[in-house]
């Protein structure tokens, strides 16, 4: 990875991945569970559960279908992407997700 731009996560694919067809491309959509613990103000332990929207394509998107279920552990190397578009009411809708680079499965 190059630039300054860059995210690293560990966590769980939450569901079944998604696989968009274009004319050239092909895209693999990847929802990642990561989750952080720390303790309240009385002392309990408690975990929180960020969710991250993964787009792979090409060869990093081709590793993913074959490597990756739902529930694998996996680390994601990429970066940050925002971008905007209408929805079929013409509303206008903000989208981040992480452009992954490269990615590794935890479990093996």
């Amino acid at each position: 990875m190059k630039g300054n731009n860059t995210v690293q996560l560990i966590g769980y694919v939450g569901n079944d991945l998604r696989i968009l067809k274009g004319q050239s491309n092909r895209k693999v959509l990847i929802r990642v569970a990561t989750h952080d613990k720390y303790k309240d103000a009385s002392g309990v332990q408690k975990q929180t559960t960020a969710w991250h929207d993964i787009a792979a394509w090409g060869k990093v998107g081709e590793f993913a279908e074959r490597s990756f279920v739902k529930g694998s552990h996996i680390l994601v190397q990429g970066r940050l992407v925002y971008r905007t578009y209408a929805d079929l009411n013409g509303h206008k809708r903000y989208v981040t997700e992480i452009s992954a680079d490269h990615l590794e499965n935890l479990d093996r």
